[in-house]
């Protein structure tokens, strides 16, 4: 995956740095282990449950379902606000 998709967040950046997204309209889950930089980092760090973000991800090495966050927007936070 190389380019913007949509998720919404569904489990925060834990203590290991792991985030769960849910990819839209598929449904598909996505464990982001990976950034990066620290600017992407600390915004995923950011998010609250439920927010709409676009990202860019890659894979993180050969292990499964496990991702890099190449880049972040943010499309809704959990109120609905656009940014």
């Amino acid at each position: 995956m190389s380019n913007y998709d949509t998720f919404t967040v569904i489990s925060e950046q834990n203590d290991h740095e792991c985030t769960t997204l849910r990819a839209h309209p598929r449904n598909e889950t996505y464990h982001v282990v990976d950034y990066a930089d620290d600017s992407a980092r600390e915004e995923v760090a950011d998010l609250p449950v439920g927010s709409v973000v676009k990202m860019e991800l890659s894979r993180a090495g050969r292990r499964s379902n496990v991702w890099r966050a190449e880049s972040v927007r943010t499309a809704h936070t959990d109120g609905g606000s656009e940014e």
